[in-house]
């Protein structure tokens, strides 16, 4: 895996649909028990990137966490032997329930993820002036840029363990600490070509042709992104409660 190269907090991460905020508000209410009334907030930071939750204290051992998390960040991939300039945007919103064994910081996690997280890429040309699409070279000039494009299952769980706050401790900040894993499933892969005018693959037998190609290569990059059906998470934050 190669190292992410440029690295951006810019794009509306923080602009998730009203429906799915409220419906995760909902799920986190209805998973604890009447009267909860204490609250907390937290900046955090890690693999799914800058984010905000609101804690919702229950009992003395449990409490829900809502959250928003997303960064942006680019790299260029080699994938089914085809180089790729692409860009990542991940864009996750939690619904937890965290249990505190005997009331301690200590917190065992699970629950829901929204997983907006989207994969983009354009193939860049090789050396060789031939892409291999589907098994089959197919020159550069004739087929243009691949525009690939990578999305997952949009609600997918989530477990973890991790350090907060015990409910009920009183008011003051502190330190979270979230390790864990969303189960997002295999990725679903679109290829796109982008047949230069006046490119013989523009007739429509021959884009037949190599539509059959683009679905075998499809198929290719599906095969190399279920490796990724985990995703782990790793956290931390500082946190208020109130």
């Amino acid at each position: 895996m190669a190292v992410p190269g440029r690295f951006s907090l810019s794009g509306p991460w923080f602009a998730w649909p009203k429906v799915m905020k409220k419906h995760l508000f909902l799920i986190a209410l209805l998973a604890l028990p009447a009267g909860a009334a204490e609250l907390g907030i937290a900046g955090t930071a890690g693999t799914l990137g800058i984010g905000a939750e609101l804690t919702i204290g229950g009992s003395s051992q449990l409490e829900g966490r809502l959250g928003i998390h997303g960064y942006d960040y680019s790299e260029r991939r080699e994938a089914s032997d085809i180089e790729y300039d692409g860009e990542a945007s991940l864009r996750t919103a939690t619904a937890l329930l965290d249990w505190h064994p005997g009331g301690r910081g200590f917190r065992l996690t699970g629950g829901l993820v929204y997983n907006s997280t989207e994969v983009t890429g354009s193939s860049l040309p090789p050396a060789s002036g031939v892409y291999d699409i589907g098994g089959v070279p197919v020159p550069v000039e004739l087929v243009g840029t691949l525009d690939a494009k990578v999305e997952f299952d949009p609600i997918v769980p989530y477990a973890g363990l991790g350090w907060g706050r015990a409910p009920g401790s009183g008011s003051g900040f502190g330190v979270t600490l979230d390790l864990g894993v969303i189960f997002q499933g295999e990725g679903e892969v679109t290829l796109t070509p982008i047949i230069p005018a006046g490119s013989p693959l523009n007739d429509p037998l021959a884009r037949q042709a190599l539509q059959v190609l683009i679905e075998r290569e499809e198929q290719d990059l599906q095969d190399d992104v279920a490796d990724y059906d985990l995703y782990p998470v790793v956290s931390l934050g500082i946190s208020y409660r109130f």
